[in-house]
């Protein structure tokens, strides 16, 4: 889990925004008053989490429907191509759930990957509408229920000082085509990882013919609807941990996932753990709270071989040793839940995109037989009179159609996104190829020889070759499980 960014893995672990983090770019942002005309911009020089590039704001129209009405400004990095007075067509960068590309270890964590591609190649971060360095609103509150849900949702609309309707997908695949035209590109080359693929296709869809191409990493179709099948997904990629464990000798001798997980729920169930926490003092771990962590040991195919020997030792109330072994993931992950303050351009995303819908009646047939299930249906259950209150503009739905270049990389094992949510893509986009990466899970553009594939797919920048990637895959073995005491 550690160096991971922030995904869209679990509706039920991501509910609230952790606490946001320190941008990196010198300055402030500029008064949303001062509303200039689009679409002007300059950058100067900063420094981003350490690394070197030029900075400044893009504005865009608050409500796409009024483009001379109040503007507002989204953050801009650049990391200027190195090596070329004469650049290739830049990478636009797109950020995980809730995380504004422009921060949260992004800028750093793209600079080292597609490091040989920032020779020939700008890269490009623009912090969507509503996150951290553009223009963010939050508000407490809105995890609760019932009439409690209702006064937080009236409290935080008559607190907010615009409209938080309009922080659509839709709204921000606009945005991104007005920072393209404003740093006078072209063609650009799309990277989006887990919601930045949600985003990715919404650009396609909507300006489909400035996309040279576009690599996809541990996403969905815009009419998938990922998190009402998350209660399946992550199920699937429990018991593909579990078979591999049983096929292990060594781990299967020692360990037994499937019944350690049950063993965990019954006593939770029963007596939920007080477990006492180094600088968080004593914490106490619910069925929820448990699920979400294991769904987050798989989110990671690091930490997924890690989830066998932690599960046998939470069946024997070891959590604390647990805990000492993984300190801040498992904290983390525990204390999701328990943060005060939710990012309102989340809600209205959930609220309007089509892969976010979760519709309690059909998972309640779907979802009941799995571990995983119950939990979902609370969040659900939650959204939906979530929604009922939420203002919220359109989001993006339907197929994407397009000619251009598409790179699919799906975890076989991912617990949120698996290949099977993106099976249908060449239906409607006949130049996309699908690569399922063995073992891997939500995140797998560094996996192996996926990188160096992936890069030199955006450089030659024509549809993928299949049989080079099928070559590749043969290369990928799931991690290995550690050795068991």
């Amino acid at each position: 889990m550690a160096g991971r960014r922030l995904t869209r893995t679990a509706p039920w672990l991501w509910l609230a925004v952790i606490a946001l983090a320190a941008a990196g770019c010198a300055g402030t942002s500029p008064s949303p008053s001062a509303s200039p005309s689009l679409p002007k911009t300059t950058l100067t020089a900063c420094t981003v989490e350490g690394v070197p590039a030029d900075c400044g704001y893009v504005w865009v129209p608050q409500d796409w429907a009024y483009p001379a009405g109040p503007k507002m400004p989204l953050r801009v990095v650049v990391l200027p191509a190195r090596g070329t007075v004469h650049p290739a067509p830049p990478l636009f960068y797109l950020a995980g759930w809730g995380a504004p590309a422009t921060g949260f270890g992004n800028v750093s964590w793209a600079a080292q990957v597609f490091q040989t591609l920032n020779e020939t190649s700008d890269i490009v971060f623009v912090a969507q509408r509503g996150t951290q360095d553009s223009w963010p609103e939050t508000c407490p509150g809105l995890m609760t229920t019932g009439p409690a849900l209702r006064a937080a949702v009236s409290r935080c609309l008559a607190s907010v000082n615009r409209d938080p309707r309009h922080d659509t997908t839709a709204s921000a695949a606009r945005d991104l085509d007005q920072a393209r035209k404003a740093l006078g590109y072209d063609k650009i080359n799309l990277y989006g990882g887990s919601y930045g693929v949600s985003m990715g296709l919404a650009y396609l869809q909507a300006f489909g013919q400035h996309v040279r191409t576009a690599v996809f990493d541990s996403g969905s179709l815009l009419d998938v609807p990922l998190w009402q099948l998350s209660p399946l997904h992550t199920q699937q990629a429990f018991d593909q941990m579990a078979a591999r464990c049983a096929a292990t000798p060594a781990c299967g001798r020692s360990y037994h996932p499937a019944a350690d997980l049950a063993t965990v729920i019954s006593q939770l169930q029963a007596h939920p753990a007080r477990v006492a926490v180094a600088g968080s003092g004593t914490v106490t771990v619910t069925v929820s709270a448990f699920l979400n962590l294991v769904e987050e040991y798989l989110s990671s195919a690091d930490t997924a071989v890690l989830l066998p020997a932690d599960l046998h030792a939470l069946a024997r109330g070891q959590w604390e040793a647990v805990i000492r072994a993984r300190q801040s993931d498992v904290v983390a992950a525990i204390l999701a839940g328990n943060a005060v303050e939710t990012q309102l351009q989340e809600m209205t995303i959930r609220c309007g995109d089509a892969w976010a819908a979760m519709n309690p009646a059909p998972m309640s047939q779907e979802a009941g037989s799995f571990p995983f299930g119950p939990m979902s249906l609370d969040v659900a259950a939650w959204q939906q009179h979530l929604c009922m209150l939420w203002p919220h503009d359109p989001g993006v739905s339907g197929v994407v159609r397009s000619s251009a270049p598409v790179l699919f990389l799906n975890g076989a094992a991912d617990p949120a996104d698996p290949p099977a949510n993106v099976a249908a893509a060449p239906q409607t986009m006949p130049n996309a190829l699908l690569v399922s990466v063995p073992g891997g899970a939500h995140g797998v553009l560094a996996t192996g020889c996926v990188l160096p594939q992936a890069i030199a797919f955006i450089q030659v920048g024509v549809p993928a070759s299949r049989s080079a990637w099928a070559a590749c895959t043969r290369t990928i073995q799931p991690l290995p499980f550690p050795a068991a005491p």
